[in-house]
């Protein structure tokens, strides 16, 4: 059993050398993924992942639907039989897990401490959307962005610090975040990929400061949809609430 963790690890970097699935789909123009990179619509990805937080950990096929409303929904699937096993949902205001297998859920305010609880760091969803579009918006509001003397970018919204280091194409390569002066998380883009010779993110890890808890991604697939529905936050009625 010891073994079976590192050898998903494996699994998905060794796979994420593969090839694209193909070329962006007919009807997805230019100007559309020129507006997802800069955070901009609605935008779907495919993939594989690793997820371990403080439940346990869930691994297989991954979809991603964000939309321009900053709603989430992270849904994983077991390889080959394609079973849904465990969904994220994330809204401005709400929180939602639903453990397939377990047959329990999360409902919850979406907030740092909920986060912290639940996925064992504070990842925001905008922070989660930077990382998947390997860059943020040349303007962040909420943010106070100063260019440090490392060439590092620091990012300030009141207790919480956030730095990034650029490649050479301007991308991330790395985002570490700090909450009151400790360690929250760290982040690494170690590989890019191209869609109309724009630049996303092909592997993505992102660790708590134990590195107990951690996201591993391999992306696939990037699609612009016209549209995604709005997320619902009412569990099914055959799951039981998780306590915290």
């Amino acid at each position: 059993m010891r073994l079976i963790y590192p050898v998903i690890i494996g699994i998905l970097w060794l796979t994420g050398c593969t090839s694209l699935s193909g070329p962006v789909k007919p009807g997805v123009s230019l100007s559309q993924f020129e507006n997802l990179s800069k955070s901009n619509g609605n935008y779907y990805v495919s993939g594989r992942i690793l997820f371990k937080h403080p439940e346990g950990k869930h691994s297989g096929e991954m979809e991603i639907h964000i939309s321009a409303d900053s709603e989430l929904r992270l849904s994983i699937y077991t390889p080959l039989v394609g079973s849904l096993i465990y969904e994220l949902r994330v809204g401005p205001e709400k929180f939602l897990l639903l453990n397939f297998q377990e047959k329990n859920y999360v409902l919850d305010e979406n907030n740092r401490f909920v986060r912290q609880t639940w996925l064992g760091m504070d990842l925001s969803l905008t922070e989660l959307k930077w990382l998947i579009l390997g860059q943020i918006p040349e303007k962040t509001p909420a943010w106070q962005q100063t260019k440090l003397p490392s060439g590092e970018l620091q990012l300030v919204q009141g207790t919480s610090v956030i730095r990034l280091r650029l490649n050479s194409a301007g991308r991330i390569e790395s985002m570490n975040k700090s909450v009151e002066g400790l360690l929250e998380y760290k982040a690494q883009i170690s590989l890019y990929q191209k869609h109309f010779e724009i630049l996303f993110p092909r592997k993505i890890q992102i660790e708590d400061f134990t590195g107990n808890n951690r996201w591993l991604m391999v992306i696939s697939e990037i699609q612009v949809p016209t549209g995604i529905k709005t997320l619902d936050f009412i569990p099914p009625e055959n799951m039981k609430h998780l306590d915290q």
